[in-house]
């Protein structure tokens, strides 16, 4: 893990530094995570605004449970660099996307440093050039909010995801109910 070391002055040793702080995050390596994060590190959503959320080294984001329990599997495509960042275009497919017959996702991961080279913190966004994204998601809101409206504000409070609890578990449940309506097969 020594290529985070020391200042991070040029655009390859800040992507080293991220990748070496992934790979410690995937081997559950929390103190050499936390020993590439700055004091306070953030996480945001969309853009850099307001304090955003505490960046946890040990991994228990919100989404951690979610994206587990729908096995989402992502590439790094390209690295791209800014004066005090560098990003990662990434692809995403999982169990959830393949419910709602997605034919996946792009996003970005962008990393911002301190002056000591090390993270501190993320945001992750969309990204310009993704493919576009065709799926049925509509399709099945609308369904779900005639079939289970109760359910689908508990899995969808207020309109927006929240990927706690047995959130996932349901859905998938909620999704393969009507795919069955529809002629598709479940994925389980």
């Amino acid at each position: 893990m020594a290529a985070w070391a020391g200042c991070a002055s040029t655009s390859q040793q800040r992507i080293d530094t991220v990748k070496a702080y992934r790979e410690a995050r995937a081997a559950g390596d929390h103190a050499a995570a936390r020993a590439m994060l700055g004091d306070d590190p953030r996480v945001w959503f969309e853009s850099r605004e307001g304090p955003g959320r505490p960046l946890d080294p040990e991994g228990k984001d919100l989404y951690r449970e979610w994206d587990l329990y729908f096995r989402s599997k992502g590439e790094d495509l390209r690295w791209e660099t800014a004066p005090d960042s560098v990003s990662v275009i990434r692809s995403e497919m999982n169990d959830y996307f393949r419910l709602i017959e997605r034919n996946g996702s792009w996003y970005r991961m962008t990393y911002f440093f301190d002056e000591r080279g090390r993270i501190e913190g993320y945001m992750v966004s969309g990204c310009d050039d993704a493919p576009v994204t065709v799926d049925r998601f509509k399709e099945f809101e609308a369904w779900a909010i005639a079939t289970h409206p109760e359910e689908w504000e508990y899995l969808r409070p207020g309109g927006r995801l929240d990927p706690t609890g047995d959130r996932a578990l349901r859905t998938r449940g909620l999704l393969n109910e009507w795919r069955r309506s529809i002629g598709l097969a479940p994925i389980d």
